[in-house]
């Protein structure tokens, strides 16, 4: 009977566990590399599993960008304009990332749409934007 029972014990805790990570440790943060110029953001992925997710940001442009993350109702990148910039809220952390350097932040996300941006004057508007989806 006690075989049955430590048996049962083992088999409840793996299925317990957490589908990535390691018991005990917290999952490591999915991650969304993207590469940013004048007028563009190109993600290495469209869509991520839901909860901390790292943003690593390398600039192949001339100038800085301020690139930030901002929960949407759609997937879609319009959103509305105040004067040359976004009209958002962001979510937590943005990172200003230099020419020719890389930069991250870490930022947790639910599901549904989100878009990545550089919201510095005229970028949003010209096109510096990406949508992407958590799940």
């Amino acid at each position: 009977m006690r075989l049955v029972i430590a048996c049962c014990a083992i088999v409840v805790a793996l299925f317990s566990a957490p589908a990535w990570g390691q018991v005990g440790r917290p999952a490591a943060p999915a991650t969304i590399r993207a590469d940013v110029g004048e007028w563009s953001v190109v993600p290495s992925v469209g869509v991520v599993r839901a909860g901390r997710v790292r943003i690593e940001v390398r600039n192949l442009g001339q100038v800085a960008h301020r690139i930030t993350v901002v929960r949407t109702d759609s997937f879609d990148p319009r959103l509305p304009l105040r004067g040359d910039r976004a009209l958002v809220r962001p979510l937590g952390a943005s990172v200003l990332v230099r020419p020719g350097r890389t930069s991250s932040f870490v930022v947790s996300l639910r599901r549904g749409s989100y878009v990545l941006l550089d919201n510095l004057p005229w970028r949003y508007w010209k096109g510096t934007s990406v949508a992407f989806s958590v799940r």
